[in-house]
């Protein structure tokens, strides 16, 4: 394994045996730093292959394989269930509609709001696309014994649950953590 990102070791504060001093991490220790290089280092990599295998653009392949098996949706609800940024789903939205995998139509019950579905061909990509996504998931979980992967996926669904809350009462993670200092 390549040991040119610090991202990539054991934090030294988690070794620590009189317990974990917070205060003394480095940038590259923090959790919200590592999940954050960590999707970064998917994000590049499934760009790479989306462009290479099926000339799509990240957001592009998520949008498809979003909507495969979906009735169809607005552009607030793809991104609402993407969390990505409306600047690229609305880039990918249009570039999927000119390249005939979506259909762009008015919404039955709102005519002031548009809704997407995919098209046969947009349907059969974006089927490709989330067979490769599953395969890959399967190579990614594979790498971790039964034991972390119920560890890693109770310990996100904590972390999201909290983000959530948050979110919900409309405090920021840095006013709660500060606070929480006081």
């Amino acid at each position: 394994m390549p040991k040119s990102q610090p991202y990539w070791q054991m934090p030294a504060f988690l070794e620590d045996t009189g317990g974990p001093d917070y205060t003394m991490m480095d940038h590259e220790d923090y959790l919200t730093y590592r999940i954050g290089m960590l999707s970064g280092e998917f994000n590049r990599n499934i760009s790479k292959y989306n462009a290479r295998h099926f000339d799509l653009t990240l957001a592009e392949g998520r949008v498809l394989t979003r909507l495969v098996d979906s009735e169809p949706l607005s552009y607030g609800e793809i991104c609402e269930k993407l969390l990505l940024d409306g600047a690229q789903i609305s880039r990918a939205a249009a570039s999927l509609v000119e390249r005939g995998y979506m259909r762009k139509a008015t919404d039955p019950k709102d005519a002031r709001r548009a809704i997407f579905e995919l098209t046969e061909s947009g349907e059969e990509v974006g089927r490709s696309v989330l067979k490769v996504g599953r395969a890959r998931q399967k190579y990614l979980l594979e790498k971790l014994t039964a034991a972390e992967r119920r560890t890693l996926y109770r310990s996100l669904s904590k972390l999201m649950g909290v983000m959530a809350d948050l979110n919900a009462s409309g405090t920021l993670l840095g006013e709660a953590a500060t606070a929480a200092e006081d």
